[in-house]
């Protein structure tokens, strides 16, 4: 059992290190949060050649240090299984996401909601666009997707106004809003249906200006302080889809749906880990 488990350990730390080096060919070096495989072929890699050593060299110092290894390495195990079933409860392409009527009462505060999907997508009086990279002034794979998704949504529903969120990045030539607002034309969505919003820089800012956008243009959308109450669908991918809702929620959207769109095969392990690691933050400051 003890080789067996030595055997794993060394593969997937190999494994890991392939994976790093295949998403710099793919994506960039540059590519966030990258590193987290380095360092997880590192740690499997260093368990399984401590385990074979403990073989052939017995001592308390090494029994210890591998036996804090695999305890860290279980509880990380069942941390991405746990939220994992939430990133990946999401990957439906079509209909869209809710959370259900009871996720938020006092009772499930503390909790992490679970989403339920429909495959009718009811016609939103606003349409938020999540933000994704871009490439110059050209959308990144991520966010074209995305840009697909929407306009195929709002070819659907044409009395949807759309809300383009996303500032300009330092190595960016044009806001990303601007980038999704070029897209969105050229795909035939008319111009009035679109707004720009170009001053976030996370998905938070993205839900958070966009609430006051919308508030702002309808004066109606707000019921109680705090709670906009207008029908609103969120676009993003389906790997970021659970978290950006968590977050449309606690900036007050009530009323709201997701719409998830396609991502890249090969990077999904990566940005669901990544999004893992984020909810997880997100949970440890709730």
């Amino acid at each position: 059992m003890r080789h067996a488990f030595e055997i794993g350990c060394l593969s997937l730390g190999i494994l890991c290190l392939f994976y790093y080096v295949g998403i710099v060919a793919y994506a960039g070096i540059t590519t966030s949060f990258a590193w987290i495989w380095i360092l997880g072929g590192v740690v499997l890699l260093a368990l399984g050649g401590g385990l074979r050593c403990l073989e052939k060299h017995p001592g308390s110092f090494l029994r210890f240090v591998t036996g804090v290894i695999s305890v860290v390495l279980f509880l990380a195990l069942a941390t991405v299984l746990i939220l994992g079933s939430r990133v990946f409860s999401t990957l439906r392409t079509d209909g869209c996401y809710t959370f259900t009527s009871a996720a938020f009462d006092e009772e499930n505060q503390k909790t992490l909601p679970r989403l339920t999907w429909s495959d009718s997508e009811e016609e939103a009086e606003y349409l938020i666009v999540l933000v994704a990279q871009e490439r110059g002034t050209k959308p990144s794979r991520a966010l074209r997707k995305r840009l697909e998704r929407a306009a195929a949504y709002a070819d659907g529903h044409p009395d949807t106004i759309l809300i383009l969120s996303g500032g300009q990045g330092a190595d960016e030539d044009i806001s990303e809003a601007e980038c999704m607002y070029r897209y969105l034309v050229d795909a035939g969505i008319e111009e009035d249906r679109l707004i720009k919003e170009e001053d976030s820089t996370s998905t938070q800012e993205n839900l958070k200006y966009s609430a006051a956008i919308l508030c702002e243009r309808n004066e109606n959308a707000t019921e109680a302080e705090g709670e906009i109450s207008a029908s609103v669908a969120v676009v993003t991918n389906n790997f970021h889809l659970y978290r950006a809702l968590l977050y449309a929620r606690e900036k007050g959207f009530t009323n709201v749906c997701g719409l998830s769109a396609a991502s890249d095969i090969g990077m999904l392990p990566h940005n669901a880990l990544r999004e893992i690691c984020a909810i997880l933050v997100k949970c440890l400051r709730a």
